[in-house]
């Protein structure tokens, strides 16, 4: 008996389009084309294609408003559900995957959870100072006080935010330890912050080496420890009788030292405002979404850098604290007007101080809506802003990153941390407007009592200075809104 004559690629696909009866036209046509160029792979495009479209159809949705539940119901495996993610990248490139998103998210866990078991490694902490629980009791009463409104000998003290709090807190047991290492050694202290306590303290930092670099602790770092035991000091009347002479004296003299040191700060500014500039950093942020949006809307790369865009667009514009930026939730500490422009409006972890500066950029607002949609048309944006109301707005979740993410993005491409970029506007205004002092202080959050309006068109003048505000110009003119004219994603 003769074998049956292999059917040729045109046969085989028109029998894989005869299997899709609820796939669109166009997809459908799209994937006959590639069939008869060579054989699909991986092989279960058609029937993912037609489980899909299928659901959609029971459903009465329309490609464009795809759930996660669709995606979820129409892949029962791991290896289904990538391939029909393969199958709508390549055939059907103007369906939003961006909901997938939480299902892809639920096989890599299981995934994970199935092959890559482990049993944890101990954990050797690498903690020096000592817990309040083991400080003496005076200190460890005196505690509470950091989060209240104190006044002590006409000075008045706010309350620090829980970051400061945290500070103190480190550095005070540290200030533990060398007591603890100096009564060891011979030594007598009371409860008291005595010029001898001071002298330990100073003796213990100076033979400690960072445990990250292996390198002496700077004197900059050692004046901080200084100014932050003092601050519990102060405020709790813990000095012993010239002991607040001998602290100051000690943090004096390290901050002389630290000036002395080699400027790592200004060189690490100089070297940047050479090789990028604040321009830099908002032509990285606009190049990071349109990337983006080159990408499946449900892939990690795709949401890593629209997230990126966000983040560089928010330093150079707001001038905020990394520690706050990763904190803003939608709705909450920033808002969506009604004429799309984006506000934030919050209150600083560090000062406790509310800080509300106006409306952001333009541009800003346009990275933040792209990041927002995830790739979906730009008509969804409302429907997105109910859904993700109270979410953090970088992780675009319940639960947002750890405090220096947006440092981390910013050091990958520039060698910088956020920090530095708030150097760098400030000293961009210092250095051509140094009557708007005040300014400054608005734009940093800064306690300073002046009018919104009468900021807001003295900052449109001083913004104007160098090549910061041209190239913002240019970026906005010249630039397509990366939220409302999605391009089709080229394909090879």
């Amino acid at each position: 008996m003769m074998p049956p004559k292999p059917q040729s690629r045109a046969v085989r696909a028109e029998a894989l389009v005869a299997t899709m009866p609820n796939v669109p036209c166009d997809v459908a046509d799209r994937l006959r084309q590639a069939a008869l160029v060579k054989d699909l792979a991986p092989r279960g495009m058609p029937a993912a294609l037609e489980r899909f479209f299928s659901r959609l159809a029971a459903e009465g949705r329309a490609p464009e408003f795809a759930q996660a539940e669709d995606f979820a119901a129409s892949t029962q495996s791991r290896t289904a559900f990538r391939t029909l993610l393969a199958a709508l990248s390549r055939f059907a490139p103007d369906v939003p995957t961006a909901a997938a998103v939480p299902v892809k998210r639920d096989w890599d866990a299981w995934l994970n959870g199935r092959y890559n078991t482990r049993a944890p490694r101990p954990r050797r902490s690498r903690r020096e100072a000592l817990r309040p629980e083991e400080w003496p009791e005076a200190w460890r009463a005196a505690l509470p006080c950091l989060a209240r409104r104190a006044r002590r000998d006409g000075r008045r003290y706010r309350p620090l935010g829980s970051k400061s709090r945290g500070s103190v807190v480190q550095a005070v047991g540290l200030l533990a330890l060398a007591r603890e290492n100096a009564i060891a050694e011979g030594s007598e202290f009371g409860d008291g912050f005595t010029p001898e306590l001071a002298e330990a303290f100073l003796g213990f930092l100076v033979e400690r080496v960072n445990p990250r670099s292996g390198e002496p602790i700077r004197f900059g770092t050692i004046a901080d420890y200084f100014e932050r035991v003092m601050c519990l000091a102060a405020r709790a009347e813990l000095y012993a009788p010239d002991g607040e002479a001998s602290f100051g004296e000690i943090l004096a003299a390290c901050r002389a030292e630290a000036a002395e040191e080699t400027p790592m700060k200004r060189a690490r500014m100089r070297e940047f405002r050479e090789k990028h500039g604040l321009d830099g950093v908002l032509l990285a942020a606009v190049a990071a979404s349109e990337e983006a949006r080159d990408l499946p809307g449900h892939s990690d790369r795709a949401a890593r850098l629209r997230r990126k865009a966000v983040v560089f667009a928010l330093l150079v514009n707001g001038v905020d604290r990394q520690g706050d930026l990763s904190e803003f939730r939608i709705g909450r500490d920033i808002v969506r007007r009604a004429d799309g422009t984006w506000e934030p409006a919050f209150r600083q972890s560090k000062t406790a101080r509310w800080k509300e500066n106006g409306p952001l950029w333009g541009l800003t607002g346009l990275l933040i809506d792209a990041h927002v949609l995830e790739g979906r048309p730009a008509w969804c944006i409302e429907t997105r802003i109910a859904e993700l109301d109270g979410c953090n707005l970088l992780s675009l979740q319940a639960e947002g990153f750890d405090t220096y993410h947006a440092s981390k993005l910013l050091r990958e491409a520039f060698g910088i941390s956020g920090h530095l970029i708030r150097t760098a506007v400030t000293d961009l205004l210092r250095r051509h407007r140094p009557d708007a002092a005040w300014a400054v202080q608005r734009l940093l959050g800064h306690s300073v009592e002046w009018m919104q309006e009468n900021y807001r068109s003295e900052f449109a003048e001083v913004a104007s200075v160098e090549k910061y505000h041209a190239a913002l110009e240019m970026l906005v003119r010249g630039e397509t809104s990366p939220a409302s004219a999605p391009r089709r994603r080229k394909r090879g």
